[in-house]
C-alpha cells in the first residue's frame, strides 16, 4: 500500500461516517455462494503471494507473471481487453532509481568546523533521477512543515527566502488542520513543487516524533534499499522528479539533533511549535553539502485493463473504474532469513476482491448501464505511478471516467463487523457506500487510524488529483467474535508484517470477510454505474474545489 509508511511524506484522509449504532448488525449467515466466493478469493491470494512471483515488484518477471494471471482471470470472467491498442495491458516506461546508501554524503560546515553525518545511520540519501551522481552545497533554512495554506491562515514561508538554499522541513502537516487539508499538504506532490517554486536547491526531511514512533528509523533504514521509480513522459523525462532539487535526504530525531547542534536553535522547541501548529522558519548557520549516488535503470511494467461494457446506449460511453494495485516490493533485505516480500494483504487481497467483484457483475445477467473498467495497477509501491498514468492518460476518453472505487490492503484478520470508507465525506459516493454496507448487514465505522492519513497514500488519490470522485473501502476493527480484538490484530499486522516478508498467505486471513467486501463493492459499482447522474463532489469540498474542473 502508500504512499504507505514506506514514503513518509505522503499521508491520510479520514472519513465522516454515519453515526454508528450501539452494536453492529450481524451479517447474514454464510451461503454456498458466499463460501464459493471466499474460496475463489483465497485461491487468487495464494497464487499472487506465492514465492514463484518473487514479491511482484514493478518491472520484474514476477510482476509480469502476475499481470498475465490477472488478464487470464479477467478473460475467464467475461471481461474484454481494454488496454493500449485493444490488448489487456497499458505499458509504462519507468526509470528505476536505487540509492547507493554508503555513497551518500551530508557534510556540515559551521564556525570553522566540519561535521560529517553517517549515511544509513544519521540520515538516508534520497534518489536523484536526473543523474547518477549529484551534489549541492548551500546554506540551509528550516521552514517548519514546508506548508503554505493561506486559506487556513498558515504559512511556514512568511518572511523566508529559500532561493539557492537547502530547505529543512518536517514530515507531515500541521496537526491542527482538518483531515483533508493534512492529507493534501502532507503529500510530497504538494510539498516538493512548492519548495522548487520558492527556489530551493535541496531538501532535508526530518521525521516528527509522532511519525518516528509510528515507523521507527531503523525500519526506514531497512527499506531504504528498495528502489524508487518515476514514469517517463512523452518528452522522455521522468515525471515529478524535480531536477532542481540536486540533493535530497531524510533523517530521524538522532540525525536532526546533530544537524541542529551548535546552531543556536532548539530542535525540541521546533517539534513543540509544530505540534502546536505554529508556523516557523529560521536559518541554520553555515553551509551543508548533500551528495548522492543513484543507480538508474530503465524498466517497463504495465497496468492490466479489462472492460465490462455497459448496457445503456448513451451511458456505456462513461466508465466506473474498479482499481487495485498488483505490485508489491519484490525481493529485499532478509528478515528472519526470508527475502521475498510477498504482499498477501498488500495487495494480493485487494486484487482478489476486485476480480471477484468483476465476476459478480459479469455473471449477474443484467449488465450495468455504464461501463466498468477493472484495472490492476502497477508501481503503486514506487509512488502511485500506474494510477497516475491511467488517471492522466486512460485507455478510454479521459473525460468519460466518472468515479474510482479502489481496493488496497483490506486487513481482514477475523470476522469483521464494520468497514471504513476512506473518502466518503468528499462526494456523493459516501452515501452510496453506506447503503451498500447496510444492504449486506454491515455498518460503516470512522477511520480507526486518522493519524495514518490513508486517503492520499493509495491509488485513489491520483484519480482525485484529476478531479474524479473516488472512494476506498477497507477493513474496520469491529469484530463479530467478542473473543477477537481486531483492532489489536490490525496494529500487530502494521507493526510486524506490513511491508515485511511475513505479509504472506500464511497469515490468518478471514476470507469470508473479503467475500463480504466484494459484495459491498459490487453494490457500490452497480449503483454508481446505474445512476442517472455522475457522482459529484460535495459543495465546497476541499479536494473538489482544488482538482475538479468546472462542468
Amino acid at each position: 500500500m502508500p504512499r504507505r509508511a514506506l514514503a513518509l511524506t505522503l499521508c491520510l484522509g479520514a472519513l465522516a461516517a454515519p453515526a454508528a449504532p450501539p452494536s453492529p448488525p450481524r451479517p447474514p449467515a454464510a451461503t454456498a455462494a458466499a463460501d464459493a466466493a471466499a474460496t475463489r478469493i483465497r485461491a487468487h491470494v495464494e497464487f499472487l503471494a506465492d514465492d514463484l512471483l518473487e514479491g511482484r515488484a514493478a518491472g520484474s518477471r514476477g510482476y509480469d507473471l502476475a499481470a498475465r494471471y490477472v488478464a487470464a482471470e479477467l478473460a475467464a470472467l467475461g471481461a474484454r481487453p481494454a488496454g493500449t491498442g485493444g490488448g489487456w495491458f497499458q505499458p509504462l516506461e519507468l526509470l528505476e532509481g536505487s540509492a547507493v546508501i554508503p555513497a551518500g554524503g551530508l557534510v556540515i560546515e559551521r564556525d570553522g568546523a566540519t561535521t560529517r553525518l553517517e549515511s544509513g545511520v544519521d540520515f538516508l540519501p534520497g534518489r536523484i533521477y536526473a543523474a547518477p551522481r549529484s551534489s549541492v552545497t548551500a546554506p540551509a533554512e528550516f521552514v517548519g512543515f514546508g506548508v503554505s495554506a493561506p486559506e487556513r491562515g498558515y504559512d511556514d514561508f512568511a518572511g523566508a527566502d529559500l532561493a539557492g538554499k537547502i530547505a529543512v522541513v518536517l514530515s507531515g502537516a500541521p496537526p491542527g488542520f482538518d483531515s483533508e487539508a493534512r492529507a493534501h499538504y502532507s503529500a510530497s506532490l504538494t510539498k516538493l513543487p512548492e519548495l522548487v517554486r520558492r527556489g530551493a536547491v535541496g531538501v532535508i526531511s526530518i521525521l516528527t516524533p509522532v511519525d518516528e514512533e509510528r515507523t521507527p528509523w531503523q525500519r526506514l533504514v531497512q527499506r531504504s534499499w528498495f528502489p524508487g521509480m518515476r514514469w517517463i513522459g512523452a518528452d522522455g523525462q521522468p515525471v515529478d522528479s524535480f531536477p532542481a532539487l540536486r540533493g535530497v535526504a531524510s533523517m530521524g530525531r538522532a540525525g536532526a539533533a546533530r544537524l541542529f547542534a551548535a546552531t543556536g536553535q532548539d530542535l525540541e522547541a521546533a517539534y513543540a511549535a509544530a505540534a502546536a501548529s505554529r508556523p516557523q522558519h529560521f536559518a541554520l548557520p553555515g553551509r551543508i553539502t548533500l551528495s548522492a549516488e543513484t543507480t538508474l535503470a530503465r524498466r517497463t511494467s504495465a497496468n492490466v485493463v479489462g472492460l465490462i461494457e455497459g448496457s445503456d446506449p448513451v451511458l456505456r460511453g462513461e466508465y466506473v473504474v474498479l482499481s487495485a494495485h498488483l505490485d508489491h516490493l519484490g525481493r529485499g533485505a532478509a528478515v528472519e532469513g526470508e527475502t521475498i516480500y510477498h504482499g498477501a494483504l498488500d495487495n494480493a487481497a485487494g486484487v482478489a476482491v476486485m476480480l471477484e467483484v468483476g465476476r459478480m457483475l459479469a455473471a449477474d445477467g443484467r449488465r450495468p448501464r455504464r461501463s466498468v473498467l477493472l484495472v490492476a495497477l502497477t508501481a503503486e509501491e514506487r509512488g502511485l505511478l500506474g494510477s497516475d498514468v491511467f488517471a492522466r492518460q486512460p485507455t478510454v476518453p479521459r473525460g468519460a471516467l466518472v468515479a474510482d472505487i479502489n481496493m488496497d490492503m483490506p486487513v481482514a484478520l477475523g470476522p469483521l463487523a464494520d468497514w471504513v470508507a476512506f473518502g466518503a465525506e468528499h462526494s456523493t459516493l459516501g452515501p452510496v457506500a453506506a447503503r451498500a454496507a447496510r444492504a449486506e448487514g454491515y455498518r460503516l465505522a470512522p477511520d480507526p487510524m486518522p493519524e495514518e492519513i490513508v486517503f492520499v497514500r493509495s491509488d485513489q488519490y491520483m484519480f482525485v488529483r484529476q478531479g474524479i470522485p473516488s472512494i476506498y473501502m477497507s477493513a474496520g476493527t469491529g469484530s463479530l467474535d467478542p473473543a477477537i480484538d481486531l483492532g489489536a490484530r490490525t496494529q500487530e499486522f502494521l507493526r510486524r508484517h506490513y511491508h515485511q516478508p511475513s505479509d504472506a498467505a500464511g497469515l490468518p486471513i478471514h476470507y469470508p470477510s473479503l467475500a463480504a467486501l466484494a459484495r459491498i463493492n459490487a453494490r457500490i459499482v452497480r449503483e454508481v454505474a446505474d445512476a442517472r447522474a455522475r457522482p459529484a463532489w460535495n459543495p465546497g469540498d476541499f479536494f473538489g474545489t482544488r482538482f475538479a474542473p468546472p462542468r
